[in-house]
């Protein structure tokens, strides 16, 4: 739409409605019946969808709503899995909150008039869910025109006053701060609640698993869940706008179903994401346990921001079942990294040894397990000759993965169909590149076959110091 098209909508004879709808004559037809709050019509996108007017001290906003059973299933999951997700799993979510009132929060979602939150992006549909009475309660607040909008955030502050916290998706960096600039531009202020963006923990769980955490790829992965015939996210600002000129509501039906089925997801995820949290291995959402996956992530997330000694024993126990578990070969590296880092924090440093052990005879295409053992036997175990001797192996590695990278970088050459993005090693896993020093630096990298070799030295020589030393 060009911006001659934007400015003549928002003249008086743009839409035929820039007037306050309240003074509007009321239709008597099938369908435009005229409401009793201040004479304002309700609107019928689809048979069965119906926006009712709202009285606000702002004026009148056209909002629709839907009750849901608490053992209504979206997906695999019931709604009120949240509802049953104990403290301490929201604690570990979220390390800064000390509690979070579950049952008082409001889920969040917004469908805007573009993607920028400065003062020119409207939120023309917003969602507000919250458990209520033993209910799932969704109510959808609708802006039909520009000038309705204190309308629209004042029926939205009235949904916040009794909320203790926030549930949104992606909301931290864009559908709050956006609210929050309506709700100024209207002289209004926003509580602040305790927020919890899904967007952040469902990475920490399953970014290394799934190729994108969107709301629609973690509906299908996780939820089960597959939307027939949604309505593409860059279509939506454009139907309101398409609204705005014709006054035709059919095509914002399928918007307004899109905005349900992300608060109802949103509650689905809270649900499992708090049962995964608070109990990993032995949490079984949607009627299966945890894949591999997900318990080294929540096996990372305990160890990595543990608050007690419980917090830490249960981490560990998560990385070591994860291996039992069907985890994917690329991210066994990573599972016996951290719990070998999680056990030597534990202070169980003999069976962080055991663990890299392991390691080193699974991981054949990296000489990291090797090189922590030459430092546990150097350092901890005071045992020069065996850290020489891992040592030397993870020269093996290195030197054998230093060939295959060769190999692999001569076909890439030599073929376009496996040249990567850029020639940087796009394509070839971050662990599996081979390692460099920064320019001009006095001593190599660790895992570069250099920086392996300057270890062998070392240790040679204070090896040979000690052989001398022992002979006089």
């Amino acid at each position: 739409m060009s911006l001659r098209d934007r400015l003549r909508m928002l003249r008086p004879a743009a839409t035929g409605r820039s007037a306050p709808w309240t003074d509007a004559v009321p239709d008597t037809k099938a369908g435009g019946r005229a409401a009793a709050e201040g004479g304002a019509a309700p609107l019928e996108p689809a048979p069965g969808l119906t926006l009712l007017p709202m009285a606000t001290p702002a004026g009148t906003v056209l909002h629709t709503e839907r009750l849901y059973p608490p053992d209504h299933i979206h997906g695999r999951l019931p709604l009120d899995g949240p509802l049953h997700v104990p403290g301490r799993a929201w604690r570990r979510l979220l390390p800064v909150v000390h509690g979070f009132p579950m049952e008082d929060a409001v889920f969040v979602d917004l469908e805007t008039t573009g993607l920028s939150r400065g003062a020119g992006t409207y939120a023309f549909l917003i969602g507000v869910g919250r458990f209520a009475e033993g209910r799932f309660r969704l109510r959808q607040l609708f802006l039909r025109d520009f000038h309705e909008e204190p309308a629209v955030m004042a029926a939205l502050a009235a949904e916040l006053e009794t909320a203790r916290a926030l549930v949104t998706f992606n909301g931290r960096s864009f559908d709050w701060p956006l609210l929050e600039t309506r709700a100024a531009m209207n002289r209004l202020r926003l509580p602040r609640l305790p927020h919890l963006d899904l967007l952040h923990p469902a990475r920490r769980l399953w970014q290394a698993a799934l190729p994108s955490c969107s709301l629609s790829s973690l509906e299908e992965a996780v939820l089960g869940l597959h939307r027939a015939d949604d309505v593409p996210g860059e279509e939506i600002p454009q139907r309101w706008f398409d609204f705005l000129e014709t006054g035709d509501a059919a095509p914002l039906a399928a918007v307004i179903v899109h905005n349900r089925l992300d608060i109802l997801s949103m509650a689905a995820l809270a649900g499992y994401m708090g049962q995964a949290a608070a109990s990993p291995l032995t949490a079984a959402p949607g009627g299966r346990p945890l894949t591999g996956a997900e318990l080294l992530a929540v096996g990372r997330l305990l160890t990595e921001n543990a608050r007690s000694e419980e917090d830490l024993r249960e981490g560990i126990a998560c990385l070591a079942e994860a291996l039992e578990r069907d985890l994917p070969a690329p991210l066994r590296r990573g599972c016996y990294q951290a719990l070998a880092r999680a056990l030597r924090r534990a202070g169980r440093a003999e069976e962080a040894a055991a663990v890299l052990k392991e390691a080193a005879r699974s991981d054949g295409a990296s000489p990291w397990a090797h090189i922590e053992l030459a430092k546990y036997y150097e350092h901890r175990a005071r045992d020069l000759a065996a850290a020489r001797d891992w040592s030397l192996e993870a020269l093996e590695v290195a030197m054998r993965r230093r060939t295959l990278g060769g190999l692999r970088a001569g076909q890439r050459a030599t073929s376009p169909e496996l040249r990567p993005a850029d020639d940087r090693g796009a394509g070839v896993p971050a662990a599996a590149r081979p390692a460099s020093g920064p320019a001009g630096s006095r001593r190599p990298r660790e895992l570069d076959v250099d920086g392996i070799v300057y270890r062998i030295r070392r240790l040679e020589r204070r090896l040979g110091r000690e052989r001398a030393s022992g002979g006089r």
